[in-house]
C-alpha cells in the first residue's frame, strides 16, 4: 500500500485550500508547507506532491470546467474552500494522473472529506460529483476507442 501517496494527496488538498483561502499561488502555499514540514515527509510523498502540484497547475482551468460541467444546481463558486479542493485533487488524479487503483483515489479523497468536513452530506456531494466524472470520463473513452 502507499502511504506515502495518501500523505501527498492529504499535503496538496491542504496546499489548493490554504491557497484558495489567502489568494497566494499554489506555488508559494506549497514551498511553504514544504519549509513548515521539513523532516516529517518522505522523500516519495514529497516527490508525488511535487508531481500532483506540477500537473494540477497546469490543468487548473480545465479540471474546473470538468467539475462545473458535473454541478448539478451549483456553481463552482458556491462551494466551500475544503470541497473545491477536494474535487480539483480528485479530478485532477482520475484524469490526468495514470494512477492504475482509482478506487483509491477515491478512498483517500473520502477519508480526507470525512476528517476535514465530517459530514455524511459532505461525503455523499463529494462521491457523487468524483463519481459522475469518472463516469462521464470513462465513457467518453469508450466513445473516442470505438470511434477509431
Amino acid at each position: 500500500m502507499s502511504k506515502y501517496k495518501k500523505r501527498a494527496r492529504e499535503l496538496v488538498f491542504r496546499v489548493l485550500y490554504t491557497s484558495d483561502i489567502t489568494g497566494k499561488s499554489i506555488e508559494d502555499v506549497y514551498l511553504e508547507y514544504l519549509n513548515r514540514l521539513k523532516g516529517q515527509l518522505s522523500p516519495k510523498t514529497v516527490e508525488y506532491s511535487n508531481e500532483i502540484i506540477k500537473n494540477l497547475k497546469n490543468h487548473t482551468k480545465e479540471i474546473d470546467e470538468i467539475i462545473s460541467k458535473n454541478l448539478k444546481n451549483w456553481r463552482l463558486e458556491r462551494l466551500g474552500y475544503p470541497e473545491k479542493a477536494l474535487l480539483r485533487l480528485g479530478t485532477y488524479e482520475l484524469l490526468f494522473e495514470p494512477v492504475k487503483a482509482k478506487g483509491r483515489i477515491f478512498i483517500d479523497i473520502l477519508d480526507l472529506t470525512n476528517c476535514y468536513l465530517s459530514s455524511k452530506e459532505s461525503i455523499k456531494f463529494i462521491n457523487g460529483i468524483l463519481n459522475s466524472i469518472y463516469k462521464n470520463y470513462k465513457q467518453s473513452q469508450l466513445a473516442g476507442s470505438s470511434n477509431s
